[in-house]
């Protein structure tokens, strides 16, 4: 089997919900994909802006949008992907010039006092992995992911889990903010930590520095 046609298999097995075969495609296109950013990223922004950050982003996006995703035409799963890897090198750029003028005051967020430890103790947590994410990739990259999941939940779901396991506040002090009862905070959090745990739990091989 040609290396193509391996590929158009992967992405017809991996569009019809095969997480194996996924994996091994972005394993395949990662080296092309990555070079692919590089090229992309301004020269100003080198030092700030990782072409393996933005493809690590990209995958954690294609692991909660494979099902949108149509094998058609020659090399369709990487340009799809190259796609969305070039959505996250837009918004990286975007942010860290908001950054350079003083302003984005979300992206400063993570900078916090005991912002970033709270993010990592989530990380892990719904990755699944035994390891801090402090060990096994950079503390900037598991709060980056994590960030990232958090944008695709519901507003109500990342709400509560922004109050309860990233600012730690107490459910009873949650509940009145976000004016629900404590229950339905429980609810929110349990949901939303699911969905979290099953996007960070597939991408997570795609969320570690290798040696």
């Amino acid at each position: 089997m040609t290396e193509n046609a391996k590929h158009d298999d992967y992405a017809q097995r991996a569009a019809a919900g095969d997480v194996v075969a996924l994996k091994l495609l972005l394993t395949d296109v990662r080296p092309k994909l990555i070079e692919y950013v590089a090229r992309k990223v301004p020269v100003d922004l080198r030092s700030t802006v990782g072409p393996e950050d933005i493809v690590q982003e990209a995958y954690v996006q294609v692991f909660r949008k494979i099902e949108t995703f149509e094998p058609q035409g020659d090399d369709a799963f990487y340009r799809w992907v190259a796609t969305i890897a070039l959505s996250r090198l837009r918004n990286a750029i975007k942010k860290e010039r908001a950054i350079k003028r003083g302003g984005d005051r979300f992206a400063r967020s993570p900078n916090q006092p005991g912002f970033e430890d709270s993010s990592i103790a989530l990380f892990a947590r719904v990755a699944g992995t035994e390891k801090t994410p402090s060990r096994i990739m950079s503390r900037k990259e598991a709060a980056r992911a994590l960030h990232d999941a958090l944008e695709d939940l519901p507003e109500q779901y990342r709400r509560a889990i922004q109050l309860v396991h990233i600012e730690e506040k107490p459910v009873r002090e949650a509940a009145t903010e976000m004016d629900r009862t404590e229950r339905a905070i429980h609810g929110l959090c349990r949901r939303g930590l699911q969905r979290l745990e099953k996007v960070l739990g597939d991408a997570s091989m795609f969320l570690t520095k290798k040696g």
